[in-house]
């Protein structure tokens, strides 16, 4: 079986296409299986992923049926493979918005029919909420990660990511600058409203991000040592404890695990 991690924001600039592509490589560096399904128009993961050109035929793409998914599977240079979202345009995230919507089982079995390896995580980069197909996304999911940028808007919009993900949100705090004041204050007020469903962690604004991806890399092969890099082990490690493969039982506490390093 599959284990699908929806990955959500209610912020804009959040960094959920980032920080699905450079867990998905760090998970790869450390040999779990891994794939992504991008949701998001903005087709760019495939970018952070290491591909030089931009995938034109994906899952949004008009006329590509989900049962024919397999087809627009692409290997990367980061050994993540992706289902990237290729060209669209709103008629056809509208159709797909749809279809998820009337076929609660549709995602996951259409992914099973991809013919991923068994145990699978597939992180699903999705658009912001309350998109439509996004909300499909986190009802499919066994975890949802919520990225919750350490800035004004990350903060007033919080409130909109739990709501919409129904208290089933795991948070990572995001774009963390802890030489500034401000920015620490906002840490501690995102923090201390998500409580227990804050995952015990936090990704650091960092250049090595932004230099990695110019370089058509991953942090997990690029920049060892940067502060990014070891956020994404960290992350790594805290979900792989919080998504056991499929075929070992039940994910941990029902999708709430808690325990990892506050760095």
């Amino acid at each position: 079986m599959l284990t699908l991690i929806a990955v959500v924001s209610s912020a804009g600039g959040a960094g959920r296409s980032t920080v699905s592509a450079h867990l998905a490589a760090q998970l790869a560096h450390g040999g779990k299986p891994v794939a992504v399904l991008e949701l998001d128009a903005q087709n760019s993961i495939g970018a952070l992923l290491g591909l030089r050109q931009t995938c034109e035929t994906g899952v949004l793409t008009a006329g590509v049926a989900p049962d024919s998914w397999r087809a627009v599977l692409r290997e990367t240079p980061v050994g993540v493979p992706l289902l990237p979202a290729g060209r669209t345009d709103a008629s056809a995230q509208t159709a797909l918005g749809e279809w998820l919507q009337r076929d609660a089982g549709g995602l996951r079995r259409q992914l099973d029919a991809v013919g991923l390896a068994t145990g699978t995580r597939v992180l699903i980069d999705t658009q912001r909420l309350p998109d439509a197909i996004a909300q499909a996304a986190i009802a499919a999911a066994d975890l949802v990660l919520g990225i919750v940028p350490v800035t004004t808007t990350g903060y007033v919009t919080q409130p909109d990511l739990m709501a919409a993900c129904a208290g089933r949100a795991q948070m990572v705090p995001n774009l963390v600058a802890s030489s500034s004041p401000l920015n620490n204050d906002l840490l501690h007020l995102i923090q201390a409203r998500g409580g227990d469903a804050m995952v015990p962690l936090r990704i650091h604004r960092d250049d090595a991000v932004g230099t990695a991806s110019a370089n058509g890399g991953s942090l997990a092969k690029a920049a060892d040592g940067s502060q990014a890099a070891l956020d994404f082990i960290h992350l790594e490690a805290w979900l792989a404890r919080a998504t056991p493969p499929a075929d070992g039982g039940a994910m941990a506490n029902g999708g709430h695990a808690r325990g990892g390093a506050e760095t």
